[in-house]
C-alpha cells in the first residue's frame, strides 16, 4: 500500500498546485463508491483552501445515465467553480460525453477528471511538483516543434518512423488547470502531434481505452503493423484479444489510422503500471489510432475511436538526435 504522507502530498498538489484552488471557489468532488476512499484525500486538500463538497455517484459503469443525471443534479445544486471527477469510468465514455463539457462551460468551472484513480495515480505521478512538470513538458515541446522525423524503437520489437509536418503544432499538457474553463486529466505531462505519416512496429504493452480495464500492462505486448500511416496487422498471443482488437479498429475509415504521437513527461513516473491514467504521463511515448483532435493537432479528419498503444522503455530519434534512450530523456543540448 502506497503511505499515507505520499497520498496527502498527491492530494495537495492536485488543489494547490494543479487546480490553484482560492477561498472563493466552490469545488464539487463527483466519485463513486469504488474510488471514494482516495476521493477523501482530494477532498479534504481542497476543504483546507476553499468550500468543498463531495457526491457520490451510482457506478459509471453500472447504470451510465443514472450515474450522468446524479452528476448533472450534483452540479445544478453546488455551482461549483471548480469540478474534480474521481470515480470508475472504464469505457471513459464522460470524456467523450459533450453534454458533460456543456454542463462545465455553463457553470464556468476547471475540472480535473480521473476516471482510474489509484494509490499510484494519487501518491506518485501527482505527489510532484506540477510547476516543474510544467517547465519540463514546455522544454521538450520547444525541443521536439518543427521536427520532420521521429523513429521510436525498443526492446520488445518496437520499431516505426514517423514523418511529422513542421507546420503542425505540438501541443503540451501540463497539468496546470487555472482559468475558468481549463481542465483536463490528472496525473498529466505529455505533448503530442499527429503525424503525416507512419511506417514500421508497435509493440504496445499498455492499451488504451476501452480495453485498459481489462488488459492492464500486458505480459506479451500487442504488435501493430502500420504501413503508410494506418494499421494493415496486428497479433496478440492471446486470440479474442486480438480479435477484439481488429472489431474496433475497423469501426470506421480513420479507425486505424495513426492519430497521435505524445512523449511523456511526469518525471515522477519511472515505470509503467497497467493504468493509462499513469502510464500516458511516464517518460516514453505513446501512439494512438483514430481521432487525432484537430483543435490541438491541426489534422481535421475524425474517427470514433482513440485508443492509446504504450511503448514500454523507447529509444526515440528526432531528426536523427536522442531525445530519450530506454525510456530515460538524454537530450543535453536543451535544458531538460
Amino acid at each position: 500500500m502506497m503511505p499515507r504522507e505520499r497520498l496527502e502530498a498527491g492530494a495537495a498538489e492536485l488543489a494547490s498546485g494543479c487546480l490553484a484552488l482560492r477561498q472563493t471557489d466552490r469545488v464539487l468532488v463527483l466519485t463513486d463508491e469504488g474510488t471514494a476512499e482516495l476521493a477523501a484525500y482530494l477532498a479534504r486538500a481542497a476543504s483546507r483552501l476553499a468550500p468543498t463538497r463531495t457526491v457520490v455517484l451510482p457506478g459509471l459503469d453500472d447504470a451510465y445515465e443514472a450515474s450522468f443525471a446524479a452528476l448533472r443534479e450534483g452540479i445544478a445544486a453546488a455551482a461549483p467553480t471548480v469540478v474534480i471527477f474521481a470515480a470508475r469510468d472504464e469505457e471513459d465514455r464522460l470524456a467523450w460525453d459533450e453534454r458533460y463539457w456543456r454542463l462545465l462551460e455553463e457553470a464556468g468551472a476547471r475540472s480535473a477528471h480521473l476516471p482510474a484513480l489509484d494509490e499510484p495515480s494519487l501518491g506518485i505521478g501527482l505527489a510532484t511538483d506540477y510547476a516543474e512538470v510544467a517547465r519540463f513538458t514546455e522544454a521538450v515541446t520547444r525541443r521536439v516543434s518543427g521536427a520532420r522525423g521521429i523513429r521510436i524503437t525498443n526492446g520488445l520489437g518496437t520499431d516505426i518512423a514517423f514523418a511529422c509536418d513542421p507546420e503542425r503544432p505540438w501541443t503540451p499538457f501540463t497539468g496546470l488547470y487555472h482559468a475558468p474553463g481549463d481542465g483536463g486529466r490528472l496525473p498529466q505531462g505529455e505533448t503530442f502531434c499527429s503525424p503525416v505519416d507512419a511506417n514500421g512496429t508497435i509493440a504496445a504493452s499498455v492499451i488504451g481505452y476501452p480495453f485498459n480495464a481489462s488488459t492492464g500492462l500486458l505480459d506479451e505486448p500487442v504488435r501493430f503493423e502500420i504501413a503508410d500511416g494506418r494499421l494493415t496487422r496486428l497479433d496478440h498471443p492471446d486470440p479474442a484479444l486480438a480479435a477484439r482488437l481488429r472489431a474496433w479498429f475497423a469501426r470506421d475509415a480513420h479507425a486505424g489510422r495513426i492519430g497521435e504521437l505524445a512523449l511523456g513527461t511526469n518525471r515522477a513516473c519511472t515505470a509503467l503500471t497497467g493504468n493509462l491514467l499513469f502510464d500516458e504521463n511516464v517518460p516514453g511515448c505513446h501512439i494512438a489510432l483514430g481521432h487525432p483532435f484537430g483543435d490541438y493537432t491541426g489534422a481535421y479528419w475524425e474517427s470514433e475511436v482513440h485508443v492509446d498503444l504504450v511503448v514500454d522503455r523507447p529509444t526515440v530519434l528526432v531528426d536523427g538526435h536522442p531525445l530519450l534512450v530506454g525510456g530515460a530523456y538524454a537530450a543535453p543540448e536543451i535544458d531538460l
